[in-house]
């Protein structure tokens, strides 16, 4: 069974949340307001208050907020928290985070400089292991939370799209620290 562990410290990038509510827009209507019984005060501020992209968001609400969203849409969450990731990555990195994309997959996660532009916790490494795969682990997380690892599968997947790798793409979450493994790891393809 994974494990949630949310603290204070953990923060992202405004730009992540508000790709994700970008995404949330789509199916619940611009009001967002259905969100409401599904959250906390604080985590509620964020949905209605303007955010700068390079504003620092506690970890803790992106994830409450993650969850409200998986709620409101309702079916799987995992399928939601993916779709939110995939959002994230068409946003960010086809906006804002451009200048990380490469054209080549090996350079972008070698260089994994994207990791820090959105998050202050965990430390990544990216393993070359094949000509069209490779593998990232995510260790050091002080906090952690399945949504946004299936939300991380997701902007991998996206990653791999808008570098046009040729495909077919996929991500595999083989280890994770919320199932009490030490680093989370995805299996990438391309």
């Amino acid at each position: 069974m994974k494990q949630e562990k949310l603290g204070n410290k953990a923060a992202v990038k405004g730009t992540m949340l508000k790709a994700h509510l970008s995404w949330a827009r789509e199916y619940v209507g611009e009001n967002l307001s259905s969100l409401r019984p599904h959250l906390d005060q604080e985590s509620f501020t964020y949905v209605i208050t303007p955010v700068l992209s390079m504003s620092w968001v506690p970890f803790h609400c992106l994830i409450k907020i993650d969850w409200a969203i998986a709620n409101v849409i309702g079916g799987q969450p995992e399928r939601v928290f993916r779709e939110l990731g995939r959002r994230s990555a068409s946003l960010n990195l086809g906006g804002i985070y451009k200048y990380f994309i490469s054209d080549e997959p090996h350079r972008f996660f070698d260089q994994m400089t994207v990791h820090n532009a959105f998050q202050n916790f965990g430390q990544p490494v990216y393993e070359r292991v094949g000509e069209r795969s490779g593998r990232v682990r995510l260790g050091q997380y002080s906090e952690y939370s399945p949504a946004f690892c299936i939300s991380g599968a997701g902007f991998y997947e996206e990653a791999l799209r808008i570098m046009k790798a040729p495909g077919p793409v996929a991500v595999t979450e083989t280890s994770c620290q919320c199932a009490g493994d030490e680093v989370c790891c995805f299996d990438l393809k391309w």
